[in-house]
């Protein structure tokens, strides 16, 4: 079955517009290492709405906090104008009187509570667009892990794309060691080549930073033969937020 942004690779799946950073890069997160999904995120409403005028057509538009209510409902208004409109939710901080009625009246779809369980936005998507096209269904995303503390974990340590998907599949096994063929087969879709040292590259930034941002309550070691291991002590979100 093929991928629905096959067919243009440079066009992001979703557009976000949220000024608060940790939001915002919690839904990335999301888009691009749990789903998979191309992302494009921005904390201006304004240039969220520059990049529809100059042509781009995400299949989402998320609008969050913005400077002023103004901007964001404008960027709601052009949105939903648009001759292929995007699916459009809009984010309820709760600091503006009837900013969902608003939000609706614009052409939003729906209106969602922020901050948003990672989780929760994910169902809410499949329920409007199916799993297939909104990524759950060929993911293997874990339903059962705790997505917004594995976002945390990637802000806060400051990882990279590339080194968020690693960090997403070893959270995934639950402590067990995952292998470097899994890591491959997951991430590339292909096997693991003896020799590629890819991964361990990866991990080996990815402990630092760790390290740097969490100490010994979240650690990742290199089983030489076997693959890698990566331990979340009960600690780790005791701090940092």
């Amino acid at each position: 079955m093929s991928n629905p942004q096959d067919s243009d690779r440079d066009r992001p799946f979703v557009l976000i517009a949220e000024a608060d950073a940790a939001m915002r890069m919690a839904l990335d997160h999301l888009f691009s290492v749990i789903l998979r999904r191309r992302a494009r995120a921005t904390g201006d409403p304004g240039e969220a709405r520059s990049l529809l005028e100059q042509g781009l057509r995400p299949q989402v538009l998320i609008a969050g906090r913005s400077g002023t209510p103004v901007e964001a409902l404008a960027l709601i208004r052009a949105a939903a104008a648009l001759d292929m409109a995007p699916l459009i939710f809009a984010l309820d901080w709760g600091d503006q009187p009837e900013a969902g009625v608003r939000a609706f009246l614009a052409g939003a779809d729906d209106v969602v509570h922020a901050p948003v369980p990672l989780k929760e936005f994910a169902l809410r998507l499949r329920a409007r667009l199916g799993s297939r096209i909104c990524g759950l269904a060929d993911c293997e995303a874990d339903l059962g892990a705790d997505w917004d503390a594995e976002a945390d974990i990637v802000r806060r340590a400051g990882l990279t794309e590339a080194e968020a998907q690693v960090v997403n599949v070893l959270l995934s096994s639950s402590g067990e060691i995952v292998t470097r063929d899994e890591l491959s087969r997951v991430i590339d879709r292909r096997p693991w080549s003896y020799g590629d040292r890819k991964f361990d590259v990866h991990v080996g930034k990815i402990r630092k930073k760790l390290n740097a941002a969490f100490g010994a309550r979240v650690s990742v070691r290199t089983v030489r033969s076997s693959g890698y291991v990566l331990t979340l002590g009960a600690a780790a979100f005791a701090q940092g937020h």
